[in-house]
């Protein structure tokens, strides 16, 4: 008889592309998923996949198993927590996460949970200020990373800030190839108050200058969308997280400066001491999931 927890464990790990990843949705050290692995295909005698250099290339007999897995698993785990958990009515998800454009990321994977659960109520709640997720009323905190003690924190995922500028705006000004060159240009900021949240995203007032000194900024606007619109009507130079999904839409030009901007980790938050619910657990999947 086949071992369902080695069968779960292939099913996520090529689901999932790795070890690594399939070990943070399920919770467990990739090493036991990699001796599940190799158990299973010494138990039966049979290749499932084999390794090409950074992925895994499924057999046809892994592809087999996996296609079954894909049918079964998911229906598995799905109606033993139908049957086994109490579902509470008005289920509500508390989400604390910063105001930025990593909200947009967010909700599209808020989504794949509430077309799973529609009796689901999802709070969203978004702050510029400095977050206390300990006190806060949130269930689940996506943020940088907190100094307070007591919290299970991990790793999303990494997001990198560049400067971008409209078209016409450089065409007008020039492009900066320094940050000493942003002296003669029009920059929009985030906060208006120095200094904002941890990982502050204003990292081109400041970088490279004595402490407490800052460049100009001519425009602040705490909201990723407007500022991009700024952008956009050649109002100056904006900072803003490269992996935004609309960015190619704004027809906004990425500046190459010499120096680099900064990259900012976002964690999955929450506290250490308390017991997941099942909805927790299913966002955690799916935030963790590259679907």
């Amino acid at each position: 008889m086949v071992d369902i927890e080695k069968l779960r464990s292939f099913y996520y790990v090529i689901r999932e592309g790795s070890l690594l990843k399939a070990a943070s949705v399920l919770d467990k050290n990739h090493t036991t998923l990699s001796k599940h692995l190799t158990e299973l295909e010494e138990t039966y005698n049979v290749k499932l996949f084999v390794r090409k250099r950074k992925r895994l290339e499924l057999t046809d007999k892994g592809n087999e198993l996996f296609k079954l897995a894909q049918s079964t698993i998911p229906n598995l785990e799905n109606g033993a927590t139908d049957i086994l958990v109490s579902k509470p009515q008005g289920n509500t998800l508390r989400i604390i996460t910063t105001t930025g454009l990593i909200g947009v990321w967010l909700i599209r994977k808020v989504k794949t949970l509430m077309l799973e659960f529609p009796d689901l109520h999802v709070a969203i709640m978004t702050t510029n200020a400095d977050i206390d997720f300990d006190t806060s009323k949130a269930d689940v905190g996506i943020l940088p990373k907190q100094l307070a003690k007591g919290l299970s924190q991990k790793k999303l995922r990494t997001v990198r800030f560049s400067l971008f500028a409209n078209p016409e705006y450089l065409g007008k000004y020039g492009t900066p190839k320094t940050l000493d060159d942003l002296q003669h240009h029009r920059l929009i900021s985030f906060y208006s108050d120095y200094e904002g949240n941890i990982g502050n995203v204003d990292w081109h007032l400041k970088k490279e200058l004595p402490e407490r000194t800052l460049r100009k900024s001519h425009l602040s606007i705490n909201s990723g969308f407007l500022a991009i619109e700024a952008g956009r009507q050649g109002l100056g130079i904006i900072t803003i997280m490269e992996e935004f999904e609309y960015i190619e839409e704004s027809e906004l030009v990425k500046i190459q400066l010499e120096e680099s901007g900064p990259n900012f980790d976002i964690y999955y938050v929450t506290r250490a001491d308390s017991v997941p619910t099942y909805l927790q657990k299913r966002l955690q999947e799916i935030l963790f999931s590259d679907q």
